[in-house]
């Protein structure tokens, strides 16, 4: 990526993390993105223009959470960063438990990937990535497209995906008030019991069999949690009354992240689940804006393109 060199992009989709009770080890891409293009520039260093979703939260300078991510990079894997100028251009929205950190991060360190005298493992890019946003599920998601899960092992990060079916449509309902990741992390508890550990590994083997055989066949038991979405219930008005939830045509609810979005997966049927989940939330005197999206299996994706 020197002076001479064509402009490059990277695609880095949203993700949407734990999955009720697969807790920090599941996550599936959706198709909203944030876009990086990158073109080498005269003057130094590393400049910055955003376009997009909450423009007022987001830094363009050296706090820049994608920049930090890229210099992160370049100083593990070495290399130089030339003078670029970062265009970034972002549709996912901002602490809402949709992984635009994860995006964010990933996006900087496939770029300092590209800037390495020798690219990088895959391994080493996600074990980074998740050192830096602290969930490994967000980060693999975002790198790899797909529904995932991922462990931190001894010997590192280890990961598998499977490609989720174009009938499958992911559904978000975004209350209006939000919830800071601080204080959704602030009131899990240090332990568990046996009996809330068991319920969760029960269901999370079951999500994860139904997934990776292919079949998507969901039913809304397996994402009952234990572990988080009690404790963030009474912080999200209307999380309870989404989670309990009951339709024939919804596989099934649960938080997206930490929240405060809520996730209501169907086969096709984004309209009823939109319908069911305002209906949910406005019960509990809360408003909500909805999107309904499909997965996205393609993951991360660089291109270079015209001048």
């Amino acid at each position: 990526m020197g002076d001479a060199g064509p402009p490059q992009q990277w695609r880095v989709p949203a993700t949407s993390a734990n999955l009720g009770a697969a807790f920090d080890c599941g996550a599936v891409a959706v198709q909203l993105h944030l876009d990086v293009v990158a073109t080498p520039r005269r003057e130094g260093g590393v400049g910055l223009t955003y376009e997009g979703t909450q423009k007022e939260a987001v830094g363009s300078g050296a706090d820049n959470l994608l920049v930090r991510a890229l210099h992160a990079g370049v100083e593990a894997w070495g290399g130089k960063t030339p003078p670029l100028q970062l265009v970034v251009r972002n549709e996912i929205p901002i602490g809402v438990g949709l992984g635009s950190s994860a995006a964010a991060i990933v996006a900087g360190l496939a770029i300092a990937a590209e800037l390495a005298p020798q690219r990088p493992a895959d391994e080493s890019l996600l074990e980074l990535a998740a050192s830096l946003d602290g969930h490994p599920d967000n980060v693999t998601a975002a790198y790899l497209g797909g529904f995932v899960v991922v462990a931190e092992l001894g010997t590192g990060l280890q990961a598998a995906r499977v490609p989720v079916p174009a009938e499958l449509t992911f559904t978000f309902a975004i209350p209006k008030t939000g919830l800071p990741t601080k204080q959704a992390r602030s009131v899990l508890p240090a332990t568990y019991t046996r009996e809330e550990a068991v319920s969760n590994l029960q269901r999370t083997a079951l999500l994860v069999a139904t997934a990776f055989s292919g079949r998507f066949d969901f039913r809304p038991e397996l994402f009952d949690d234990r572990w988080h979405q009690p404790q963030r219930a009474r912080l999200i008005r209307g999380l309870e009354e989404c989670l309990r939830l009951r339709h024939p045509q919804v596989l099934g609810v649960c938080l997206s992240g930490s929240g405060s979005a809520v996730l209501a997966i169907t086969r096709g049927q984004a309209d009823l689940a939109e319908s069911l989940l305002k209906k949910a939330f406005a019960t509990a005197g809360e408003e909500t804006t909805t999107i309904s999206l499909a997965a996205d299996n393609l993951g991360t994706s660089h291109q270079f393109r015209e001048g």
